[in-house]
Order: structure tokens, then sequence, then C-alpha cells
């Protein structure tokens, strides 16, 4: 069965009628945007006549298609379902989900049979991104709206390709370039994660299996490495050496440089 589509808030078209001759784009445009977060227990099972993209924010589930398969649903996980695809949302827990209805030449050419998804944090950040802008529901928003789309299709083109394992590299890669250039102020864990759109406990997982070390592990070795080399090219006292790379406590950063580098800072400057 068709879903209709007229419970749905769909973008006017006045959204990209700004400017003289500003149209919707031919190759990718957004039909509506919609953001539902809660439990999704009674859904029932039904198609569009256009592209489809389901991203889930949070939670978890299953998407049901046709014929009692299913797919499972989980943090950060999108969903491309071709226009004819049978489907439904099925969740017992709070989950939050974006939808996008899309249309556009840039579809031509994709497999109009099975449904792709990938799982990857930054791109489960564009959605929101594209739903905090569709949100407005006013002014010369049109052409930045299939921006943002173009910009969706492009990453989940790129990680359908390079596979999630490369989206997790690029993560954790970003997180260590974030360390080494901000090392000497205080770094909260959890906002780091935060700023990758993933749990805290998922990104020390991600973390731990990439660098071999934990993220806190890691924020000590490099801080310690920089005092290294103060100890050795500086007449500094100590205890600036400390708080020039991020410990506002003398002695707990010696109690930290001795279990990094087997002797206290005072002693390995003597050497």
């Amino acid at each position: 069965m068709e879903v209709s589509i007229e419970h749905l808030s769909l973008l006017k078209d006045s959204l990209w009628a700004g400017f003289p001759g500003q149209k919707r784009s031919v190759s990718i445009s957004p039909i509506y945007v919609e953001r539902f977060r809660g439990q999704r227990t009674r859904v029932p099972t039904g198609f569009h006549k256009f592209w489809e993209f389901v991203c889930v924010i949070s939670g978890e589930g299953r998407l049901t298609l046709d014929g009692g398969d299913y797919l499972s649903m989980v943090d950060n996980r999108v969903f491309l379902l071709p226009p004819g695809t049978l489907h439904a949302e099925y969740s017992e827990q709070k989950t939050e989900i974006i939808w996008v209805g899309c249309k556009g030449a840039l579809f031509n050419g994709l497999p109009e049979r099975g449904v792709m998804h990938v799982t990857y944090p930054e791109l489960a950040g564009k959605f929101l991104e594209l739903w905090k802008l569709s949100s407005r529901g006013y002014g010369n928003i049109g052409m930045e709206l299939d921006g943002k789309c173009l910009e969706i299709l492009g990453c989940f083109r790129r990680m359908s390709v390079e596979g999630e394992g490369q989206a997790y590299r690029d993560i954790v890669d970003k997180a260590v370039t974030h360390i080494n250039e901000h090392f000497a102020e205080d770094i909260d864990i959890a906002e780091l994660a935060a700023r990758f759109n993933c749990s805290e406990g998922h990104f020390y997982r991600l973390f731990r299996k990439r660098i071999g070390m934990t993220p806190v592990s890691y924020i000590s070795k490099i801080r310690i490495q920089n005092a290294v080399q103060w100890l050795k090219r500086s007449d500094l006292a100590i205890s600036e050496i400390a708080s020039l790379v991020g410990y506002h406590d003398q002695f707990y950063f010696s109690r930290v440089f001795r279990k990094v580098c087997g002797s206290s800072p005072k002693s390995f400057r003597g050497k």
C-alpha cells in the first residue's frame, strides 16, 4: 500500500522562489524532512513513489521489509530506500529518527531493489543540520536545502564504497588531531565524543581499537612527550612545565611523568 504523505509537512516551492529564476535543483531536492522521538510499536507497512532516507539518530529497533525480512536500527545508521520499497520502522524503546523524502536525477542509476545502509556518526550529524534548517519553514533556504541533501547523498555514497570501518577510523583520527592540538587544555572525553556524535563508551572502544590505548592514556602520553622536550631544551621550573602541558598540580604531573618515563621530572632533567 502506498503511504499517504498528506500528514507530512511538505517543503513549499516558495522556499526556492526568493530570487528570479531560482527553483528546485533537478539533481536532488528534498520533498519533506520529518523528525520523530519516541516508541514506534504500531506502524503499518507501506511504500513511497520516491527515494527516502531513514536516519536513526539514536535508539534500537528494526526496519521491517516486504516478506518479513528486517534490518537492525542502531545509533547513527542511515538507510536509503528506493521507490516502491515496502517498509516500516519498529522500536519498543525511545528512538529518534529523521526521514528525508528526495527526488532528483542523481538517484538515476542507483539500485532500485534492496535497501542500502551505512553507520556513520558524522553523516547522522548532517541530517540534524538539514532538519534544523528545514524546520524554519520560511525564507530563501531552498538552495541550502538542496545543497545539504547533495552533501548527504555524496557522503552516503562514499561510505558505501569505503565501508563503515573507514568512517570510524576517520573519527578517531580527527580526535587524535584535536588532542594533539589542544593537549594543554582541559579535555573532557564525553564532550570530545559528542563532537563526533558518539556515546562516550562507544568512543572509548573505537579509540582503543585504533590507537591501542584509551583516550585518557593517549592524552597523558602526548602531554609527557611535550614535557620531555621542555625539560631537555629549557631552564623553566618544573611547575611551569607542568602548567604548559596541561597539569595544574605539579605533584600529579610528577606522578604521571614517573609512570610514563620511569623517573621523576627532576631526575630526568639531571640525567
